[in-house]
């Protein structure tokens, strides 16, 4: 079960209707028209039992099963996980946000990336009064590298951020050429999970297609100056 960071360009592309054999390169679930992804290495804890909440839904067909039969974007389909997978809701998050998978005895995190039903930043990203810290590095973090990250601590800004895309309006979201400008996004969350998002600098677009405005941009490059 794989995620690839670096291939960002594909599944954003997939977003706007192409799915062919991309849909084979990231880790996805889709339920109700929301599309779920986990990315192969986090920096948070991993969910434990106590985490999980009342089972959700099960996955109906796995990509990886069954090619032809289980396309991307297909309700109750993921791509590695096995059919009949059963799904839960996340304690403290709500399903269009968050949703979890048990598996060989293994819990594994999954979490939005779009939504077309969402209108707000704050309908695909539950962030609200949940983030006590937000890191940020340019470029995409190296599989098994230390981070360089600067730390946003101080709660008027984490606020500020978070208010910044919990109100931003939604739009499409777009593809991104591998060589464009982006920052990545960790944001520490209070129950010591955390959520890894690019943030696309000339678009002004948060992964998922949140819009938000310049002020996020300016706020994040204070950081990194200091």
């Amino acid at each position: 079960m794989r995620a690839g960071r670096r291939l960002l360009p594909l599944l954003l592309a997939l977003a706007l209707g192409g799915a062919g054999g991309t849909s084979t390169l990231f880790d996805y679930v889709t339920f109700d028209g929301i599309d779920y992804i986990r990315w192969s290495q986090e920096a948070g804890r991993a969910l434990v039992a106590a985490d999980l909440g009342p089972e959700f839904a099960t996955v109906e067909c796995s990509f990886g099963e069954d090619l032809r039969g289980c396309p991307y974007g297909l309700d109750a389909s993921a791509a590695f996980l096995p059919a009949g997978t059963r799904m839960y809701e996340v304690r403290g998050h709500a399903t269009g946000f968050r949703l979890a998978a048990v598996w060989r005895e293994r819990i594994f995190l999954y979490q939005a990336w779009r939504n077309p039903k969402a209108r707000r930043g704050g309908d695909l990203y539950a962030l609200a009064g949940k983030v006590r810290e937000i890191q940020v590095q340019r470029g995409e973090p190296e599989p098994g590298t230390a981070r360089a990250a600067s730390a946003i601590t101080a709660p008027a800004d984490v606020q500020a951020l978070v208010e910044m895309i919990v109100r931003a309006p939604m739009r499409r979201p777009r593809p991104h050429a591998v060589g464009e400008g982006r920052y990545w996004l960790t944001f520490w969350l209070t129950d010591g999970t955390t959520l890894e998002r690019p943030y696309f600098v000339e678009g002004g677009e948060l992964m998922g297609g949140v819009a938000v405005p310049e002020d996020f941009r300016r706020l994040l490059e204070r950081a990194l100056r200091e």
